[in-house]
């Protein structure tokens, strides 16, 4: 199940006549349970939707919101979590609390996430606004204060292509789908693996051709996470052939063994497929090294290493927690 969406929980609470407020964390410094970006939606009888990092920040924020939802100002929460709430965190926090109902035209759009758009969220908590993406706007993940306000890249972005549907992509398709990836699944069925389109994936292609299934996506681009995880050797070397050298792709990542690697790195070297700079595109073996050994250990530890990526631009391990 995909993660929630605050914007449609909030416009879905909207539509049912209920007040709503939109929390959105505008300031974080030092140590915090969430950044820049992180929000929630709070209905005035105090349900909510998200999280801005829970404890007693989050209390407080949800009294707030009530406030704004049941008709008040909009409002800014400024905290810091030692001195003013005695949390252990150590950091300072800045959350805007914007009525929803103002700004229900970009929660519809928002709700859609079918367009790439950038959202502006003022840190007086004033109304939301959206615009196409433009050069020199922060990449998804990363929103930057600019001028007074939030600005982030938002709507449909990132996608997973996995190549292989077999134990580990069946035990990793569900959990790339909660942590919002738009995931598009990719084998040749010669096993009967591809009979059904499976619940997590949004897109089925019967192929293990990475330029049939380039054409069929609309082009590779650097949103995209391309993982070789096939059920056997020949054709993850025949795919890695193909997307080693794909300079626009933002992450290419294969399993295997560091055995498999090497030796693949030597084919495809006697080949002059890659140079050294573009072999370490590659991620190989895929996975955080958390010693996994099941396909739903190394699931977990794929799916850490793209949130890694997500949130960092690299994988690196034992340096995966929040400061």
């Amino acid at each position: 199940m995909p993660r929630p969406n605050v914007f449609a929980a909030a416009l879905r609470a909207l539509d049912a006549g209920r007040g709503v407020a939109i929390a959105a964390v505008t300031g974080a410094s030092g140590s915090t349970p969430r950044h820049l970006g992180a929000r929630m939606a709070v209905a005035a009888d105090g349900e909510q939707w998200g999280t801005v990092g829970g404890g007693k920040i989050e209390q407080l924020t949800v009294e707030a919101a009530k406030q704004v939802a049941a008709g008040g100002e909009p409002r800014v929460v400024r905290q810091h979590l030692v001195r003013d709430l005695a949390m252990c965190c150590g950091g300072s926090m800045e959350v805007a609390i914007t009525p929803a109902a103002p700004s229900r035209a970009v929660l519809e759009q928002l709700a859609d996430a079918s367009e790439r758009l950038v959202l502006v969220t003022p840190l007086d908590g004033g109304a939301l606004t959206v615009r196409p993406p433009r050069e020199g706007d922060p990449r998804p993940h990363h929103p930057v204060v600019v001028d007074g306000a939030l600005v982030e890249r938002l709507g449909r972005g990132e996608r997973v292509i996995v190549f292989g549907l077999g134990h580990v992509a069946k035990t990793l398709g569900p959990h790339l789908a909660q942590l919002g990836f738009h995931v598009i699944a990719c084998d040749d069925n010669e096993t009967g693996a591809a009979e059904a389109a499976p619940p997590w994936a949004e897109q089925l292609i019967e192929s293990f051709d990475a330029r049939e299934v380039e054409e069929a996506v609309g082009g590779f681009g650097p949103d995209d996470h391309v993982l070789i995880i096939t059920r056997d050797h020949s054709i993850d070397q025949a795919l890695l052939e193909q997307l080693i050298g794909h300079a626009q792709l933002g992450y290419l990542g294969m399993i295997g063994s560091r055995g498999k690697i090497g030796r693949f790195r030597k084919r495809l070297e006697a080949k002059g497929l890659f140079d050294e700079t573009t072999w370490r595109r590659l991620r190989a073996p895929i996975g955080l090294d958390i010693g996994a050994e099941t396909p739903e250990e190394i699931a977990i530890a794929i799916a850490a290493e793209l949130i890694a990526h997500r949130r960092r631009g690299e994988a690196v391990a034992g340096d995966w927690s929040i400061a």
